[in-house]
Order: C-alpha cells, then structure tokens, then sequence
C-alpha cells in the first residue's frame, strides 16, 4: 500500500467538501467586509442602510468554487468512492448555487446594469444557508458512512430468513 492510497478511500469526498467549507466561508465573510455600503436614499430606496452591488457579492463567492473539488474523486475506480463524490460534488454545487440564487431574487435594479442587495437582510440568509449545508455535508457523510461500513462488514441481515 503506497503512501498515497488513502486518497481513494470513500470518505476522501467528504473530507474535501467539509475543508472547503472551512477554508471557503471565513474567506467569504473576510472579503463582504469590504463591500462598499450605500443608503437606501441615496440610491432612491425608501428604506436600508446597507445596500451592496450584487456583483460585489457575487465576487466575494467566487472561493466557494473550492466545493467543487469532490469531482476529482467521480473518476475513482471504487464504487463507493464515486457515489460520495457524486453526493459530495451535488452539495458542493449547491453550496454555489444556493447563494447566487438567493441574491438574484432579492436583487432591485437601480438603472439598466446595477443591481443592489440589502445586505443586512440577505447576509443572514446567506450565512445560515452556509451553515445548514455544512451540516448537510456531515449528515451525508455519517449516513453515507453507515451504508458503506454495513457493506464492507458484511453486516447484512436477511429478514426472510429463520
């Protein structure tokens, strides 16, 4: 067993997906303390005091792309190993989607190109929704982890028989 065989364990998907989500989110957070703020009547907004570029946003969460590293383990020989990456990379995507998603819907366009979000609502929503699929990530990965220990063990139990 060469020193690097662990890399194909099942797990390794996982692993990757709760490392980018540590690494991704504070990164995130770190770079939205620089979004530039705007009054909501200086941008003709009858309320707000934090209203942000959403294009500003959307640069912030460019790290989260970091989710996406799970693919690597779809090309695995295992079985195992790719049906974690395929869960791994389907949250990880998520993780992206989810976040780009939301900022468009709460978006109000102010001209033709520029579109604002009030961040101090948005934020929120964006960083619990970060949080809940970190969770995710591990609640797949212990139900995950029970399905394939129960099939590498042989602890199978047949209900028909005696």
């Amino acid at each position: 067993m060469g020193s690097w065989d662990f890399i194909h364990n099942w797990y390794m998907p996982f692993v990757w997906l709760t490392i980018a989500s540590i690494v991704s989110v504070p990164v995130a957070v770190y770079l939205q303390q620089d979004m530039q703020m705007h009054a909501g009547p200086e941008l003709g907004f009858a309320y707000g005091s934090s209203w942000a570029l959403r294009d500003d946003f959307m640069a912030t969460i460019v790290v989260y792309g970091l989710n996406l590293g799970a693919v690597i383990w779809l090309f695995n020989a295992d079985g195992s190993t790719r049906w974690a990456a395929f869960w791994a990379t389907i949250i990880g995507l998520t993780k992206i989607v989810t976040p780009i998603a939301l900022s468009t819907m709460a978006d109000v366009a102010v001209g033709v190109d520029r579109h604002y979000v009030d961040w101090n609502t948005l934020r929120v929503v964006i960083w619990f929704q970060d949080a809940q699929l970190f969770v995710l990530g591990l609640m797949a990965w212990a139900l995950f982890a029970r399905f394939v220990g129960a099939e590498q063990t042989g602890a199978r139990h047949a209900f028909a028989e005696g």
